[in-house]
């Protein structure tokens, strides 16, 4: 894995075990690309459930907000107060791939509305609902749609927690590109699933405990009285050394 992420125009340098000196020599070697203009240091964790960190300004303009180009899309941002993953562009590709034009599709955890930007510029679905708790990443999210073009009636923008504000319409796809958080959310998705609805879930483990994984889900789903069954499971990112982010796709049975 890089020491460093690339988000837009700003990058951002993992400082573990590095003096100031050495930051400031990375920064200088990252801002020789022509299209880096500003280098951050990541200062903390990601935390909480809005999933931020803090940074530290390193070298080049001083700014934390800037517009990721990907996947024929545009996403602007704060990288300090929104969540992105760079590394999921091509998850995002994929799972738009997968999308049909009929579909009605559900996006929860939408943060800046990269997932579902990036399926309706792939596909044009019927529509889309996207929902994302965080007040700082929906006020983005809005400028995203108009930035992208997406017509207003083609994707509604709900603001709140999935366990409060789900809606009462049922869907074909719902995406739940997942915090890694100890709830599953499962039981909101199978909420608003009919008979054939995919899911595709994110979650995050060691890949010894992938089976344990899919075990925990379909479990749950019995217990809520749904029977699923799971299509596939990929590698969708890493977060640690032999952890992963996967993708697991989900057929609801009844």
């Amino acid at each position: 894995m890089a020491d460093y992420d690339i988000i837009g125009n700003i990058a951002i340098i993992k400082s573990e075990g590095k003096t100031n000196s050495q930051k400031l020599r990375q920064a200088r070697e990252l801002l020789k690309r022509p299209f880096i203009k500003t280098v951050l240091e990541k200062s903390t964790d990601i935390k909480g459930r809005l999933r931020t960190f803090k940074t530290k300004y390193v070298a080049g303009i001083k700014t934390l907000e800037t517009i990721q180009s990907e996947n024929n899309c545009r996403f602007k941002l704060n990288v300090e107060t929104c969540y992105f993953s760079p590394r999921q562009g091509n998850d995002r590709k994929l799972i738009a791939s997968k999308i049909k034009k009929k579909d009605s599709v559900l996006v929860m955890f939408s943060g800046i509305g990269a997932y579902p930007i990036v399926i309706y510029k792939t596909k044009k679905p019927n529509h889309i609902t996207a929902i994302e708790i965080s007040r700082e990443c929906n006020k983005y999210a809005k400028e995203n749609l108009k930035i992208n073009k997406i017509p207003e009636d083609k994707m509604t923008l709900i603001q709140g927690d999935v366990k409060k504000k789900m809606p009462k319409s049922k869907f074909d796809v719902i995406m739940m590109a997942r915090p890694n958080l100890k709830t599953t959310f499962l039981e909101q998705a199978l909420q608003v699933s009919k008979k054939n609805t995919k899911i595709f879930y994110h979650g995050f483990c060691h890949q010894d405990d992938l089976n344990k994984l899919k075990r925990e889900l379909l479990d749950e789903a019995n217990e809520l009285k749904r029977k699923i069954k799971i299509t596939k499971t990929a590698k969708a990112g890493d977060i640690a050394p032999y952890k992963y982010r996967y993708r697991v796709e989900i057929k609801v049975l009844n």
